[in-house]
């Protein structure tokens, strides 16, 4: 299989198959035509697992190409950067901006404005 992007929401990755078609592994829709000869069985033995572990080197490495673990780092630039390390939307890289600080990954430092927690370098 190859990487393709997704015409709903953007996204590039490789098709998920699901009752013999190809679906967007973020949003789901329908990527590939339905049908394309698979059957049940081959169809479970073929589904790969998903990888649900947080990469806890992200952020640093994002902080990092930005000025360095102990920088302060506005929030659009932070959005910007995990979008193009990670290939998505600049919403999905906010909601990303989010979940670390709920986490403890990154703090805010002032409005519009995170920078790595202490512990986390």
């Amino acid at each position: 299989m190859s990487a393709i992007r997704c015409p709903y929401c953007g996204r590039v990755g490789e098709p998920v198959r699901v009752h013999g078609h190809g679906q967007c592994a973020h949003c789901g829709i329908n990527i590939e035509p339905c049908c394309t000869g698979a059957n049940a069985l081959e169809e479970a033995a073929a589904t790969a697992k998903i990888d649900a572990a947080p990469d806890r080197s992200l952020f640093p490495q994002v902080f990092e190409r930005l000025g360095g673990r102990a920088a302060t780092v506005a929030d659009d630039a932070l959005a910007f950067a995990l979008a193009q390390s990670l290939a998505i939307d600049l919403d999905e890289a906010r909601d990303l901006i989010e979940a670390a600080e709920r986490v403890g990954i990154v703090v805010a430092a002032g409005p519009g404005a995170h920078r790595l927690r202490a512990a986390a370098s």
